[in-house]
């Protein structure tokens, strides 16, 4: 990797999240009691430690872990549980228990395409968050079912009418839903390659001292846009100008406790900002292996 960071001190970090469940948390036990472990958290520490290189501890017990997300009837709780559990299985060679759950992302795949004809903006802008918006469901979703390798067959084509001014989003584009979009787009076999004024509204979004915010001329830039905004140029192959203004940027935001904080300014270590920094890095060409 060429950029220098600390990578033994971020295994570390990322091995503290663990838990005796296997799963891992957003913090270290305090005053001997863990911290609840989640899907979410448990991907990114295996992605990471797959990055990184490192042997991934107690693989057997994680495994259960996973499997034990899954509800009895086969399916998730959510399309968020199921995209991280199925991601974090794949990631240790291992599958889901059951595949029903493939027939309920299928489902919401066409209800989400039934409302967003039906009620169009009014149905995605109900409490809209860029974080867990509507946009990321039919990410998760559409990934999801491309990630299993069982034939993608619903109709994403319907994102198209939340594309304005460059991006995807409600009333304005934000990297965040583009980013989304455009994965799912790309999950349904759609050529991105007529929607390259996207890489134009997401340059607009850079930051003058690197990193991208959410939408142009926001401040500041923080590590989660970041990802979103260079992941979305590769998706449309197009090339990330000043690359080494964003490594040097994204370097900076490693910690003394050898995880990741959100913006240069202040912020707590987390696993999520840690994959964000470390899969960013890998885009942008650092060596890192993606997972």
């Amino acid at each position: 990797m060429n950029a220098p960071i600390n990578k033994i001190k971020l295994a570390e970090f990322t091995v503290s999240r663990r838990n005796s469940d296997g799963g891992y948390s957003f913090c270290y036990p305090l005053f001997g009691v863990e911290f609840p472990s989640s899907i979410s958290e448990t991907y990114y520490a295996l992605a990471v430690l797959s990055m990184l290189k490192e042997e991934i501890p107690g693989k057997s017990q994680t495994i259960r872990y996973l499997h034990g997300a899954q509800r009895e009837d086969g399916c998730y709780d959510s399309p968020g549980v199921a995209f991280y559990a199925v991601k974090s299985l794949l990631l240790l060679g291992e599958k889901p228990r059951r595949m029903e759950f493939v027939g309920q992302l299928r489902g919401i795949l066409r209800e989400f395409r039934i409302f967003s004809e039906q009620i169009g903006d009014e149905f995605f802008s109900a409490d809209y968050d860029t974080s867990e918006s509507p946009f990321k469901l039919v990410f998760c979703a559409s990934k999801t079912l491309s990630l299993l390798d069982i034939g993608f067959v619903e109709d994403v084509s319907w994102l198209h009418q939340f594309k304005r001014d460059g991006g995807f989003g409600i009333k304005g584009p934000d990297v965040t839903a583009t980013y989304h979009a455009l994965t799912a787009l790309r999950c349904g076999g759609h050529n991105l390659e007529k929607l390259e004024d996207i890489a134009l509204f997401i340059a607009g979004c850079e930051a003058k001292e690197g990193g991208y915010s959410s939408v142009p001329g926001s401040v500041p830039a923080f590590i989660e846009t970041t990802y979103f905004a260079i992941g979305a140029m590769k998706l449309l192959n197009s090339k990330v100008a000043g690359k080494e203004k964003h490594r040097n940027y994204i370097v900076n935001l490693q910690n003394g406790d050898g995880g990741f904080r959100r913006s240069p300014y202040l912020g707590i270590s987390t696993l999520c900002n840690s994959y964000y920094a470390l899969k960013a890095l890998s885009m942008l060409g650092d060596g890192v292996e993606t997972e």
